[in-house]
């Protein structure tokens, strides 16, 4: 069972054991008491340690399996994840990140190193001129990032002609 159906599963299980009246769409998060959440918590876990719930098999995740507080850690951020994400426990409405670029160069040693040092020269003049390169270095990051797109001549063809010609132009 996928990760995304296996929270829904014991989210609207515990909700039925309960005699919660839930249909797919109602905000699951408003009506998940402590209760029904560690109830929920321990579905999922189990689905884990059992195998019935897809965990793919990297270090990291073994790690996560062997030891129950990571993966108590990991299952919580699970089921808060997919109560945000998954339509059908949040309301019906789409997801939207509340932070988007939040992660920017995330992974880039630059970046961490700059970072590092306006955390370090917090409060001084420099700190603005770390400011600038850190700005620099996130547009270079997303310049990088952006794909180019080409249309071939046989996908112009299914465009009406007067329209290409005016592109052409």
């Amino acid at each position: 069972m996928k990760q995304r159906d296996a929270v829904y599963s014991a989210i609207t299980g515990v909700f039925s054991d309960a005699g919660v009246h839930f249909e797919d769409g109602m905000n699951a998060e408003s009506m998940l008491t402590k209760e029904y959440r560690a109830s929920v918590h321990a579905i999922v876990t189990e689905g884990f340690t059992s195998g019935t719930i897809v965990f793919e098999q990297t270090p990291a995740n073994k790690e996560k399996l062997a030891n129950p507080a990571k993966l108590s850690a990991y299952v919580s951020g699970l089921i808060s994840n997919w109560i945000r994400k998954d339509k059908r426990l949040n309301g019906n409405t789409a997801y939207a990140a509340k932070n988007p670029g939040s992660r920017t160069g995330s992974s880039d040693e630059q970046l961490k190193t700059l970072r590092a040092l306006k955390k370090q020269f917090a409060g001084t003049d420099k700190e603005s001129l770390i400011e600038g390169q850190i700005s620099k270095r996130i547009a270079e990051l997303r310049a990088a990032k952006v794909k180019t797109v080409s249309v071939s001549e046989e996908q112009l063809a299914v465009l009406p002609a007067d329209f290409v010609s005016a592109l052409n132009a």
